[in-house]
């Protein structure tokens, strides 16, 4: 194992946490896989803006990728990379992990069993009080959105089985806090399968500081056949004719991180195609690329278009 990072006091705190001896800790990707030849996979947990080219570089020597999200700062960029991965034939992954939370597995489990029936309404909710950030988020216009939103807006899709086909987003601050715009925003998507969602994210609320370190997220699916309530980690089942119940979330069996890891390794192995993969994330990269649209061209945009310019 090998570790790469232009800071030195980062790269020797990492050093000194998996106690790694001089000879593997490099401040360059290219020096670090050119004195590696036997490197097989290569882990980027740089920030966003840097996820491009650190990718296209291990990529580009046929090394497989697991990528942190967000994937890249733009659609094309990151099409670019699943086209790269492609013809190396090597395997490129996004880690979305909220995917594999307990909660949102249950909430995927009872929609595809049917227990919601048809879904016509999703409403998501996610409050944080104004908190330390990262000089890249602090400086970001849209730091709610890349922040939290990427994940939510990906679980969405992810549990509910289909694509958005419509964006209508803004992004805003409130008049209370100095961050720059986009640490408030809020959006409305349509589903190729009929359902509508509305989704609001804040990183400027107030009052519920000493609440879950100082975060809350609702979210609430309007089912034919019943409604499910997801309240942080708790599932509330509203059926039909029936007293409402918690829902259990099953054991968590591996951490979301394991999960994404053995996606990665059966990948590498045995050329498996992943359900977190850099193609699949594209759909994700497109919704998000249509709130930035959306909120700046003040217009509906419709992902799957965009996808389609790709071609």
């Amino acid at each position: 194992m090998a570790c790469v990072d232009v800071d030195e006091t980062a790269l020797a705190s990492t050093a000194r946490t998996y106690k790694l001896p001089n000879s593997v800790c490099y401040s360059s990707l290219d020096e670090a896989l050119d004195d590696n030849v036997e490197c097989q996979a290569v882990l980027v947990v740089t920030p966003a803006e840097q996820h491009f080219q650190d990718c296209q570089t291990a990529l580009a020597r046929g090394k497989a990728v697991l990528v942190e999200k967000p994937f890249t700062t733009n659609l094309v960029e990151a099409n670019e990379l699943v086209r790269l991965a492609k013809v190396k034939n090597v395997p490129l992954l996004v880690a979305q992990n909220y995917r594999y939370l307990r909660v949102y597995r249950a909430v995927r489990r009872l929609i595809s069993e049917g227990r919601l029936g048809r879904i016509g309404m999703v409403i998501c909710q996610y409050y944080r009080v104004p908190h330390e950030m990262s000089f890249a988020q602090t400086n970001a216009t849209q730091s709610v959105l890349w922040g939290m939103g990427v994940h939510h807006l990906d679980v969405m899709r992810y549990v509910l089985g289909t694509e958005v086909n419509n964006v209508l987003s803004d992004d805003f601050t409130l008049s209370w806090t100095s961050l720059p715009k986009g640490a408030s925003m809020r959006t409305m998507l349509s589903f190729e399968n009929g359902a509508r969602a509305f989704y609001s994210a804040t990183y400027e609320s107030r009052g519920h500081e000493f609440f879950e370190r100082g975060q809350e997220f609702y979210a609430r699916f309007i089912g034919e056949l019943a409604t499910l309530h997801v309240f942080q980690r708790w599932l509330l089942l509203c059926e039909k004719g029936k007293l409402p119940r918690f829902v259990r979330r099953g054991r968590r069996q591996i951490t979301e991180e394991q999960s994404l890891l053995h996606q990665f390794e059966r990948a590498i192995v045995r050329n498996e195609e992943t359900e977190a993969s850099g193609k699949d994330n594209l759909h994700t990269m497109a919704i998000v690329e249509a709130c930035l649209r959306s909120a700046t061209e003040n217009k509906w945009v419709n992902p799957q278009e965009l996808l389609n310019e790709l071609q």
